[in-house]
């Protein structure tokens, strides 16, 4: 032990070293690397950011599955900690850190099973009705969480420019397959309530770049995909930037490839207990940008939903209860 070196510090740092093995992890590969990493810089890392290391190691999985924001919070330290832990271990950034334990997770297997596995892992001899709810809590926590991150400043500036961005647009084509169909059609039918100039792309009948053909520099694309990201739509999504078009971009990180073509980006934390990611945060911010949209839209908005409403009321578009016929005495 050398002059400078306290008893803990030696401790922690031995903790530090056999916390992959103890999880149940390699004790080769990436992340036996990266405990091998912790050990060699520990003695040069400050107090948070050996809480964080200590997280980091003995929670694997939620690195692979939560967002930055919210393994922070987590382990107790701040976001911008976790990217100074992912510098100070010699790694580009924080993403660069996190995808040896995404691999890890993955295990060979693609995404969505190996989530399963985890789940059904976790539920595990789970007997009687409180033990299903707690997966069910988790999960509405997780959403919770998620919609409350997705509220921070940097964020929320990045809708109030996005709305702008739309507003200002002559075309807004929205562009979302697979999963992230739903939300970008009901942002397409909510908005054209509103406006005649949106364009729904999809995929159908093989006519995704078809529906791209007239984009140009006025106009905007308000492109929606999550990890695994659909190869359509960022192949689509780069089309239009060729073509000179503005992307507002929906996506789970700022290195996602839609993030990399966009002038802005709305990040959105789509991590969940289920094998499947969750789009509530992102349905939620979707119906934050409409709302904003509208809520600038002043008196020629208001005008144009009464016209909407007039015209669905005329063609009968939604149900209404039968009048009752009056019993005669």
């Amino acid at each position: 032990m050398t002059e400078h070196t306290k008893p803990e510090d030696e401790a922690n740092a031995g903790a530090l070293a056999q916390a992959p093995t103890a999880a149940g992890m390699p004790d080769t590969g990436p992340l036996a690397d990266i405990a091998a990493r912790v050990q060699r810089a520990h003695a040069g890392l400050s107090p948070q950011l050996r809480q964080a290391a200590r997280y980091i190691l003995a929670h694997p999985e939620d690195v692979a599955l939560t967002s930055m924001r919210r393994l922070a919070d987590h382990a107790g330290v701040k976001p911008s900690t976790m990217v100074r832990l992912a510098r100070a271990l010699d790694f580009d950034g924080y993403e660069a850190l996190r995808e040896p334990y995404r691999a890890w997770l993955r295990g060979g297997e693609g995404a969505y099973l190996a989530r399963a596995r985890t789940l059904q892992a976790r539920q595990a001899g789970a007997v009687g009705d409180a033990a299903h709810a707690a997966l069910l809590e988790d999960m509405l926590s997780a959403d919770v969480a998620a919609q409350r991150e997705g509220l921070h400043p940097a964020n929320a500036r990045a809708l109030y420019r996005a709305c702008d961005r739309i507003r200002a647009a002559r075309t807004v084509y929205v562009l979302g397959l697979r999963s992230c169909h739903a939300l970008a059609h009901l942002f397409h039918y909510a908005y054209s309530l509103v406006y005649d100039n949106s364009v729904l792309v999809d995929a159908a009948d093989g006519t995704l770049f078809d529906r791209l053909a007239r984009i140009g520099p006025e106009d905007v694309v308000l492109s929606i995909s999550f990890r695994p990201y659909t190869e359509g739509t960022v192949q689509a999504t780069a089309f239009a930037v060729a073509k000179g078009a503005r992307v507002v971009a929906l996506t789970d990180s700022l290195v996602s490839p839609l993030a990399a073509e966009a002038t802005q980006t709305i990040v959105i934390d789509t991590a969940s207990p289920s094998y499947f990611q969750s789009l509530v945060p992102a349905l939620a911010q979707v119906q934050a940008l409409l709302a904003l949209i509208v809520a600038a839209g002043g008196e020629d908005a208001l005008n144009a939903i009464d016209r909407m409403e007039r015209d669905l009321d005329a063609i009968g578009a939604y149900w209404t209860e039968p009048k009752r016929r009056r019993r005669t005495p």
